[in-house]
């Protein structure tokens, strides 16, 4: 039933022709509008705790690659990475030895995940979909807005992986979450297995690369598998299941199911500064993927919730709800100090709101 109700929307995606998006750049209130970036899909802050490294997506329609961008949350500095300097070859891959660098007129990154290796080394993950699927590894090198990133290696995860989110082991490694399988015929703006994805009829997986394999997390098929996070003490996942509407805690050694919460089609979460789990909500209509899907340029209008996740109890309470101006489609939250900054899959603009984390 569900696939028949997704005719309408591919004869709309397809055909029909957008309505305006919004297109100034003006605050609401204090609900600041942070303007002049591309697809600012997810965000990590770095160790000074004011700057953000930012995951710009790739720019289907005009044909701009990626970037991996830094954002200064006190004096609203922006600075795109040179990745032509950051790409050299690694003495010692962080990765696999056969991996090759990136092609950077290509670079594609979605998820990020930033975190300290054993020997105290900073280490930034990146999804890159960029003319293949990859798990780019990154050294962090220098303070703030003047970080440098140096190419450390990559993997290449099991032929037809299509991923969406990353993060990192303590022990080395990582996890991520593979939506449906790479490369299927375009519908519109989707293709068919996205479609099918969205429906509940293509059930995700979860990936695991110790340092030299891949795997599969055991007991676990989840529909449209979108955000992926760690436990304090690293035994346990979050995985956000977006057309599942669920947000379900896992033994990441089992994959046992320990506790889920209900929330709508949930995209990337981040850990706030008293250890709760901020999950960017989605509420999406079919008119608003009729009115966003592909557009760069203004804001999404696309209503969507901050939600708030106890690790412990499962239990949640909206933080945030956003409709409209300045910006909806609400990708990620990052806590930085007393306020959020918000990134979205479409558009040209962040956003930033008061937080008070409890």
């Amino acid at each position: 039933m569900r696939i028949l109700l997704l005719i309408p929307l591919l004869l709309l995606v397809a055909c029909w022709e957008r309505p305006r998006l919004i297109s100034d750049c003006d605050d609401v209130g204090d609900r600041l509008a942070l303007c002049g970036w591309q697809k600012p899909e997810d965000m990590e802050v770095l160790g000074d705790r004011q700057t953000l490294i930012v995951s710009e997506m790739e720019a289907h329609g005009s044909g701009k690659p990626g970037a991996l961008a830094l954002f200064d949350t006190g004096s609203g500095e922006k600075r795109r990475i040179d990745l032509g300097l950051a790409v050299k070859t690694p003495s010692e891959p962080w990765g696999s030895a056969e991996c090759s660098a990136p092609d950077i007129h290509h670079f594609a990154p979605h998820g990020i995940s930033l975190s300290e290796r054993p020997d105290g080394r900073q280490q930034l993950l990146v999804i890159n979909h960029g003319g293949r699927e990859s798990i780019e590894f990154f050294e962090i090198e220098g303070r703030g807005l003047q970080s440098q990133l140096r190419w450390q290696g990559c993997v290449i995860p099991p032929e037809g992986s299509n991923l969406n989110d990353v993060v990192a082991l303590p022990e080395g490694g990582f996890m991520a979450s593979h939506m449906y399988p790479r490369g299927d015929t375009p519908v519109g703006e989707l293709g068919w297995q996205e479609i099918t994805a969205l429906a509940g009829f293509n059930p995700g997986r979860i990936l695991h690369w110790d340092g030299q394999d891949f795997s599969e997390l055991p007991n676990f098929k989840g529909d449209y598998p979108n955000g992926i996070q760690l436990s304090a003490d690293g035994k346990s996942l979050f995985i956000n299941l977006w057309a599942g509407s669920r947000v379900q805690k896992l033994d990441r050694f089992t994959g046992e199911l320990l506790g889920e919460a209900e929330v709508k089609s949930p995209d990337n979460s981040e850990w706030d500064a008293s250890g709760k789990l901020l999950i960017a909500s989605h509420d999406l209509s079919l008119w608003d993927f009729v009115i966003c899907l592909g557009a760069e340029q203004g804001a999404c209008p696309a209503k969507f919730r901050i939600v708030r996740l106890d690790p412990e109890t499962m239990q949640t309470e909206v933080v945030l709800t956003q409709q409209g101006a300045p910006m909806g489609a609400g990708t990620v939250a990052q806590q930085v100090g007393d306020r959020l900054y918000i990134g979205s899959f479409i558009g040209d603009r962040m956003m930033s709101v008061p937080y008070v984390a409890k």
